[in-house]
């Protein structure tokens, strides 16, 4: 799900509200909508705020400043997920050794799926990898029976 932490901005040290963030309410929605489709499964992992990070914007290749003074805008949350690959990873394998799908509906653009791909496909299972138009590695298009590019949008619809 969205972070929904409460932190405190890097320079001005105002509270900030990650639920009353626009997205907040779209992501929650979102994955909330998945997880009632038929023969559909959400996997989430646990996000974890790391802290604030420089924009590239506000900085150049040196490491010099190209702003004058550093402000609140020069920075973005460090957000990390964790846990979620080896889930999806696990439930890909153990669907396909056990023979209860024929097709998989792979979202990624993460090369470390490729492992859980051939596995699937060894198995006789159909994935469809959706890169929802992000630049992938080659090996994970490779290893993939169809690669759509564009959004979900029909799908989830």
């Amino acid at each position: 799900m969205p972070l929904s932490i409460e932190s405190s901005y890097p320079i001005s040290h105002k509270q900030k509200h990650f639920a009353k963030e626009k997205g907040y309410a779209y992501g929650t929605e979102l994955i909330n909508n998945l997880k009632q489709k038929d023969f559909f499964s959400v996997r989430l992992g646990e996000l974890s705020f790391k802290g604030w990070k420089l924009k590239k914007t506000c900085y150049d290749s040196q490491g010099q400043f190209t702003v004058e003074k550093l402000s609140d805008d020069c920075f973005i949350p460090d957000i990390q997920q964790k846990g979620v690959d080896i889930k999806i990873g696990l439930d890909i394998a153990w669907a396909s050794y056990e023979h209860i799908v024929k097709r998989i509906l792979l979202v990624t653009g993460d090369s470390d799926f490729v492992p859980a791909i051939k596995t699937a496909r060894r198995n006789n299972v159909f994935v469809f990898l959706y890169t929802l138009g992000h630049g992938v590695m080659k090996e994970l298009l490779d290893n993939a029976d169809v690669t759509v590019t564009e959004g979900l949008e029909n799908f989830i619809n």
